[in-house]
């Protein structure tokens, strides 16, 4: 009966305060009759201020969204191999689609004429020391062939006809080491030529994705880039997934557009290399990780993906009729050697406590199991 009263003293009380003018703002701050529900009847009952949440029952979804970059799989770089050259004129911009045997550069080399007539001389000096060994190794061949026909001994005449077996053999031989001197020829002609204007050429079809301009008129060494290309359609997309939601060969969204949301286009795209096939994960600067998303080469002529906004939509696992509830709203208490959840319910007026079982959460919800149902008001003590 005292603890009836005690309940009606302290209604009066809060009537009172709310007549006055005293009344807590609405939301938080409220106050209330709270009694935990394991207490035994006759406890104490206490006021505190909360806020409300209610257990939600949805379709639960853990979703992944970014931006992604195209990423070519398909690049060439072209350089100058060539000493003393001189770059004249880069004939392609940036973004510039380019043709097999379009003119990408042109350049020449300064060679000097002391320089020029030494390689000469040794061009021709290779070409009359070969020709002199050929002339005497056919020489030999001739005579050795003019003394088998006047050889009348049957023994004799074989091991001549021996010997001239090898002498052509070995003039077979000798005569593949003219590629040797053919090359050197070529080489000078080439170093000749190149004293004027020489082209370099696209030996595919591409788009130009960066120029050495900035070098025109400069000596090149074989370290500097001079075109660098890329294939239209080879390419991958490239996302950054901090959280590891993205696995090998899951069916992810691609969409084109303005943002995440406002979009005009999407396609299906699929996760091709990851951490769970590599072994290895693959981090940009800032650490995270990076994951590569495929779409079908229908869907990369049919859309312009180098022109558009590109995003990544992902649900890396659901739960249908998933009981949800604020993380704000779970507690959590030491019960003998275990941490236990609870929530407080609120209920005609009172909080009771209730031990809840949870299978799942992140840093903003949980997925109940066990302990409510859905449309149940939740307080959150402050």
């Amino acid at each position: 009966m005292w603890k009836v009263k005690y309940i009606i003293t302290i209604s009066m009380a809060i009537l009172l305060l709310s007549a006055c003018g005293n009344e807590k703002s609405q939301g938080t701050g409220e106050v209330l009759l709270y009694e935990k529900e394991e207490t035994a009847s006759g406890s104490a009952i206490q006021q505190e201020e909360y806020e409300t949440t209610e257990v939600r029952q949805e379709t639960y979804k853990e979703e992944y969204y970014d931006s992604a970059e195209l990423e070519y799989t398909d690049t060439e770089t072209i350089y100058i191999d060539d000493e003393d050259a001189v770059l004249d004129a880069v004939k392609v911009k940036k973004d510039q689609k380019i043709n097999k045997g379009d003119v990408l550069a042109v350049y020449h080399v300064e060679t000097s004429k002391t320089k020029l007539q030494k390689e000469k001389i040794l061009v021709q000096q290779a070409r009359a020391n070969y020709e002199s060994g050929l002339s005497n190794l056919q020489n030999a061949l001739s005579q050795a062939e003019n003394e088998l026909m006047t050889v009348k001994n049957a023994a004799e005449k074989k091991i001549k006809q021996l010997e001239i077996k090898k002498q052509k053999e070995e003039i077979a031989n000798y005569k593949k080491g003219e590629k040797d001197v053919i090359d050197q020829e070529k080489n000078y002609a080439q170093l000749v030529r190149r004293q004027n204007k020489t082209k370099l050429v696209a030996k595919k079809s591409g788009v130009v994705t960066s120029t050495g301009k900035e070098y025109v008129g400069d000596e090149i060494d074989a370290s500097k880039k001079i075109v660098e290309m890329r294939s239209n359609n080879k390419w991958v997309l490239k996302v950054k997934d901090p959280d590891s939601k993205l696995r090998y060969n899951m069916d992810v969204s691609v969409r084109l557009g303005k943002n995440m949301k406002d979009y005009q286009n999407e396609v299906k795209g699929k996760v091709i290399t990851a951490a769970d096939i590599t072994g290895v994960e693959e981090t940009d600067e800032s650490g995270d990780n990076i994951v590569y998303v495929e779409v079908s080469s229908a869907d990369k002529k049919k859309y312009n993906f180098e022109k558009s906004n590109v995003y990544v939509y992902a649900v890396s696992f659901a739960v249908k009729d998933a009981l949800v509830v604020d993380a704000e709203a779970i507690n959590q208490e030491a019960v003998e050697f275990s941490n236990k959840l609870y929530v407080n319910v609120l209920e005609n007026g009172k909080i009771h406590k209730r031990y809840i079982v949870s299978n799942y959460n992140t840093e903003t919800e949980y997925l109940v199991e066990q302990g409510v149902s859905a449309g149940q008001t939740l307080a959150i003590l402050r």
